[in-house]
């Protein structure tokens, strides 16, 4: 008994946007469905990644070394130069004919010395271009928490000074050290 050869059909498939569909049936087929496309429900997949939210740039603060700002003051006749130092120095003054030495301490302290005799002290404040000074003991008249305050003015050359009278709580002192001229030791 011969069995009857079951059609061979060979399907060609194409992709037509989102579905497919048969676009050629060979074999023992009828006429009628030979060239007649046939389309097919069926999904797709396709290895497309979702949507992908890409952020927006955004402007980050990078830290950055900066040296920190260091005020120096300045004389005000110059408005360039930068002030001289007075945290340890000592200056000769003439006193009326007579030799005095003025030390200003690294730990604030003021000292006025006559010879070997020290006849005056306190501690100072420096802020910017001024010097406060307090806590004298003296023979003038002036009380220790009587406060003096002054303008430093300093040569080109940090070799002078001199101080101008801001305010000064014992008006003797103030007028007496607004009249002297200290030269560097």
């Amino acid at each position: 008994m011969r069995i009857p050869s079951l059609p061979t059909l060979a399907l060609s498939l194409s992709l037509l946007g989102c579905g497919a569909s048969v676009s050629r049936i060979e074999g023992d087929v009828p006429p009628s469905t030979t060239d007649a496309a046939v389309p097919v429900d069926a999904p797709i997949a396709l290895d497309a990644p979702a949507r992908v939210d890409v952020p927006v740039a955004v402007d980050v603060p990078v830290a950055v070394d900066v040296p920190t700002r260091v005020d120096v003051p300045t004389r005000p006749d110059v408005n360039t130069m930068p002030m001289c130092p007075l945290q340890a120095t000592t200056w000769d003054v003439d006193v009326e004919g007579m030799r005095a030495v003025f030390e200003f301490t690294m730990d604030d302290r003021w000292i006025v010395s006559v010879g070997d005799s020290v006849v005056a002290s306190g501690v100072y404040e420096l802020m910017g271009d001024q010097v406060t000074i307090l806590g004298e003991m003296s023979d003038e008249g002036c009380s220790p928490s009587d406060r003096g305050t002054f303008q430093l003015r300093f040569t080109p050359d940090c070799t002078r000074l001199t101080l101008g009278l801001v305010h000064d709580d014992c008006a003797e002192r103030g007028d007496g050290l607004e009249r002297f001229s200290f030269t560097r030791r």
